[in-house]
């Protein structure tokens, strides 16, 4: 092809893409409505689902955890699996684009302000009972009320001459189907007597406990349940790493249109040569290797056994963001890397890990430097205050979600969290209700 152009005068090359220019205009009346259909059925998704996503009632709780939280995220993780059970909130085509109806969703946040860390967890109004239930089933001592939005202590239009802030939405470093590193592999085993578990809150909690007036951290974890569907995608990575061919399923119409074939070439044979076809028969297996497990190095079966662990749990989708934001003249980077520093403990390098997503990150070089990093800062802004959860996120399951958020253990000592001082005891059985 290169060497048909080389051949050409400037004029030819002209007259040639003139042509093909022309044969697309012509054949505009072929492929148009085809495209105009898809843009429409884009357009009107997008009016549907964020009109149907502005009549949702939002409320914003604040959990209060109890100060002697004795056990692991274990307990974090089975909350996550009971609000699984909000699973199936469209119900048909009809409310998904008609209605414009999505899968519900919930969003669990720590904020660092007032040399405090606090939980919160938004969800709509009706999951209320639910998601009191779960932490309530767990955490039978923690405390849960309805509070105001804290993200409204800051400016609406920040960044601004007053307030600045830097932050980006975090990604898998690899396919999703690799785990992070998660909280059984935080537990110190060398000590037989009582395993110590390295909560990676701790370092969190400290910096969170240094912050100065007019500084605060968002972490942001919004996730909403998907089918079981992507669990096949392990499988296929797990056989593919063992050497384990997959059989080949034949349907319905592949037999027949092989019965067929089979009873023709039989016939054709038998007026051909006189003599009557043989019978088919059916190949012999060979005696061929089921998996190449046995001969896996152990960096190779770990992975196709963390691979398989992680498939084994109940999976969402799920969109981690950050920022940190404060007064210009108490800003500094270094709390960025106290965040970033969070999130590395869960990195396996043989595994996944956590990393910023380069267009989201709040920075800009070369052209117009300045005013598109205020632009990706306003747009960061407006998706930390709304959560809103339009693009695909990736998949975690339920142990690593409880690895990044879940209270705080015995184990830290950071005097930051709002903890519960005092037990409450239920009401007497049988109290009168009026």
């Amino acid at each position: 092809m290169r060497q048909f152009f080389n051949n050409l005068t400037m004029q030819e090359v002209f007259d040639f893409y003139f042509k093909y220019l022309s044969f697309i205009l012509d054949t505009t009346w072929v492929w148009m409505p085809f495209v105009l259909a898809v843009v429409f059925f884009k357009s009107w998704m997008y009016y549907i689902q964020r009109y149907y996503w502005r009549t949702l009632d939002w409320i914003m709780l604040e959990v209060k955890p109890p100060r002697e939280v004795e056990r692991t995220p274990k307990t974090m993780e089975q909350v996550f699996a009971g609000l699984w059970g909000s699973f199936g909130t469209v119900g048909n085509k009809y409310e998904k684009y008609i209605k414009g109806k999505i899968q519900d969703y919930f969003s669990f946040e720590i904020a660092g302000r007032d040399g405090e860390m606090h939980f919160y967890i938004r969800t709509l109004r009706k999951f209320r009972d639910l998601v009191e239930a779960q932490i309530y089933s767990q955490y039978p001592q923690a405390e849960i009320k309805e509070v105001e939005d804290y993200t409204k202590s800051v400016p609406y239009d920040t960044p601004n001459k007053n307030w600045d802030l830097w932050g980006a939405r975090l990604k898998l470093d690899k396919d999703e189907v690799y785990p992070i590193r998660t909280y059984p592999h935080l537990i110190d085993v060398t000590q037989t007597k009582q395993p110590n578990f390295l909560d990676p809150l701790a370092g969190l909690l400290e910096n969170l406990g240094k912050l100065k007036p007019g500084e605060q951290i968002w972490i942001q974890m919004l996730f909403r349940p998907v089918l079981d569907d992507w669990c096949k995608k392990s499988y296929k990575t797990i056989n593919k790493l063992i050497g384990k061919k997959e059989e080949k399923k034949i349907g319905l119409w592949e037999k027949e249109l092989s019965t067929w074939q089979a009873a023709i070439g039989g016939v054709a044979q038998e007026l051909v040569s006189g003599t009557p076809a043989e019978f088919a028969k059916k190949d012999e297996k060979k005696d061929e290797l089921t998996s190449l497990m046995l001969h896996l190095s152990p960096r190779e079966r770990d992975i196709a056994t963390e691979i398989g662990e992680k498939a084994g749990k109940r999976g969402y989708e799920v969109k981690l963001q950050f920022a940190y934001i404060g007064r210009r003249e108490v800003f500094s980077m270094a709390n960025v890397s106290a965040i970033m520093g969070f999130f590395t403990q869960f990195a396996n390098l043989n595994m996944n890990s956590l990393k910023p997503e380069a267009r989201s990150m709040t920075k800009a070089h070369y052209a117009f430097a300045k005013v598109r990093k205020a632009y990706k800062q306003r747009k960061l802004m407006r998706l930390l205050r709304q959560r809103s959860f339009w693009e695909k996120g990736n998949v975690f399951n339920i142990e690593e979600m409880a690895t990044v958020y879940h209270f705080p253990t015995m184990a830290v000592q950071a005097p930051v969290t709002p903890y519960i001082e005092v037990k409450k005891g239920g009401p007497p059985i049988g109290l009168p209700t009026e």
